[in-house]
Parts: C-alpha cells; sequence; structure tokens
C-alpha cells in the first residue's frame, strides 16, 4: 500500500521529482526493439532508479490496458478514434519487405504486394492489428500473397526471415539498422500500406 501510495504521489508531483517509482509503458512489439528501446535507455540514463514496466502486447490489449489506467501511457498505432484515450502521433511508417540481403527482391528498389506471393511468404496472424491493416488495404487487390507461415509478432517474422525461410511485410519501425549485415528491407507499393504510430495516454490524465 505504502508503494502504490508513494507511486501516485510522484505522480501528481510530476516527472521532476521521479527518483524512484514506477513507469508502466504499454508498446506494440514491433516498435520495442528499435525504436521505443532507445528512449528507455535514455529515460533510464536520466532517472536510474525509476522501474520501467514494459508491457509488449497486441495494439487492441494495450489500448485497453491505457484506457483502464493498467499502464501510464502506450506507444500504439490504434485509439485515435477511442473516446478514452488521447492520441498523439509519432510517425508515420510505411510497411516494407523484409527479406536477406541474398534474396532476389534485395535488388530491387521497390516491391509489389502481388510479387510477394512468388515466394514463400511470412505473415502475421489474423488476430493482428498490422493483419487488419494490411487485408483492408488489399481488399481490391486480384493477386494477394498467401502466407506459408503466420506469426503474431513481427519480431518472431524477422526471426524467420533471417533464418532464410522466406520473406514478410512489416512495418519498416520493426526492421534493424541498414547496417544489418543479413537483413534488408524494400518498400511495397501498389498499394503503399501506411500506419500512424502515436503515443496513447488515458484523457485528462
Amino acid at each position: 500500500i505504502l508503494i502504490d501510495l508513494d507511486t501516485t504521489i510522484l505522480g501528481v508531483k510530476g516527472p521532476t521529482n521521479f527518483n524512484r517509482g514506477e513507469v508502466v509503458v504499454g508498446c506494440v512489439p514491433s516498435a520495442v526493439n528499435y525504436f521505443a528501446s532507445r528512449v528507455i535507455k535514455q529515460f533510464h540514463h536520466s532517472y536510474p532508479m525509476v522501474k520501467v514496466k514494459l508491457i509488449d502486447s497486441s495494439a487492441n490489449d494495450i489500448l485497453l490496458d491505457v484506457a483502464r489506467g493498467d499502464a501510464d501511457f502506450g506507444i500504439n498505432f490504434v485509439g485515435a478514434q477511442d473516446q478514452e484515450v488521447e492520441f498523439t502521433e509519432l510517425v508515420t511508417e510505411q510497411f516494407v519487405a523484409a527479406c536477406r540481403r541474398d534474396h532476389p527482391l534485395a535488388k530491387q528498389k521497390t516491391v509489389r504486394w502481388s510479387e510477394l506471393g512468388k515466394y514463400d511468404y511470412i505473415a502475421a496472424d489474423k488476430g493482428s492489428g498490422n493483419r487488419l491493416l494490411i487485408d483492408q488495404a488489399l481488399a481490391s487487390l486480384d493477386e494477394k500473397p498467401k502466407s506459408i507461415f503466420e506469426t503474431q509478432h513481427g519480431t518472431t517474422m524477422i526471426g524467420l526471415v533471417e533464418a532464410g525461410l522466406g520473406v514478410a511485410s512489416v512495418p519498416s519501425m520493426a526492421m534493424p539498422s541498414d547496417d544489418h549485415p543479413l537483413l534488408c528491407s524494400v518498400p511495397l507499393i501498389e498499394p503503399e500500406v501506411k500506419r500512424v504510430v502515436g503515443l496513447i495516454k488515458r484523457r485528462g490524465r
């Protein structure tokens, strides 16, 4: 009870007095490795005694955690239309084809969605928010890529690509830096599929 009270008082006083306590951050997995982790590192350097609890879960789960107050805030691509949360846009990103550098697609400047069907295709499962975005965007496309592998998280998809099991469509944020020795990404076109990633928090908090 005392710990909870202490954390509540710190929250009321504001971040200038954040010498200890806990911050709970919800974050979609595709934004953790190469996006949120850098910010968390900077925060830890400034406030080394503050515990950071990271909830890496689906977009819908993160939205619920923030709306219920289980997370202080979240990094998400859903919530802009939700009345219980405030959504502040951080970045708009495009979906890309993730492949190995020795793959034929790696030599192209762009890749059409219909081209992915020529190779073993790794997709997000039907419960994923990214899958919903892609399915809606490709609804009118005649030649849709058919998956041979499906996973729940983008990081798992990247791992399968790195192992040489196929190509995947992932948000650009999920990809490692351009100097990665094995992996590269190529923008997907016809159509371009984009998502807006933002900061969500309970309205008025």
